[in-house]
């Protein structure tokens, strides 16, 4: 089940408290851990405990699921690097900067992450223009930032753990014994076992 619950992790460039969701801290460590890099995170989530976040925010970051990350510092690579990320990890992602196509606002890059809790009135908003195909702003002018066909709408499901090669060499030499448990004799259903033990006997834990 996500884990929901709001932690501070340090401080934002501007010495606020910086805060999110344990779910949303780890869905950031996995996009940080595949751009190779870790931008800068200028203002987080539930900014309301910090008496409030950047006016041109409008709110969208008084609960969870927004944070805004310094671009300045990016190359243009490593900018759209970020955003392709981002989306493909299951998050809206935008570029924000004085053009007026790109919302006439300090430089910085948008996210938001839609299957964060609870979401503002301002970062729902956010999340349905990102469905819709929209920019997240006002004018709901067309999306401008690359998009994944089809679009991931939450992060991608870790994949299973592989067992160290004793404990499947067990699980599988069990899954054997079981099936032979009502085809064959008592002699070789004990010996299959015991090659299933045998394994596990051989396993050394830390």
């Amino acid at each position: 089940m996500p884990n929901f619950t709001v932690k501070r992790y340090g401080l934002d460039t501007s010495g606020r408290a910086l805060w999110m969701t344990v779910y949303m801290h780890n869905w950031w460590e996995a996009v940080v851990k595949d751009l190779g890099f870790r931008p800068t995170i200028v203002q987080g989530a539930f900014m309301v405990r910090d008496g409030g976040g950047a006016a041109a925010s409008a709110g969208y970051h008084d609960q969870a699921g927004c944070f805004d990350v310094r671009t300045w510092d990016l190359t243009a690579s490593q900018l759209g690097q970020l955003v392709r990320t981002c989306r493909k990890h299951g998050a809206a992602a935008w570029r924000r900067d004085q053009s007026a196509a790109h919302g006439g606002m300090d430089p910085h890059c948008h996210i938001t992450l839609g299957t964060d809790r609870p979401l503002s009135a301002g970062a729902a908003a956010s999340w349905r223009s990102y469905l819709n195909g929209h920019n997240g702003l006002a004018n709901e002018a067309p999306d401008y930032e690359w998009r994944p066909k089809p679009l991931v709408t939450k992060p991608p499901a870790k994949p299973a753990p592989k067992l160290p090669g004793l404990v499947r060499d067990a699980v599988l030499a069990t899954r054997k014994a079981k099936r032979q448990t009502q085809r064959v004799p008592q002699p070789k259903r004990f010996k299959a076992l015991s090659r299933a033990l045998d394994i596990l006997r051989g396993i050394k834990l830390p």
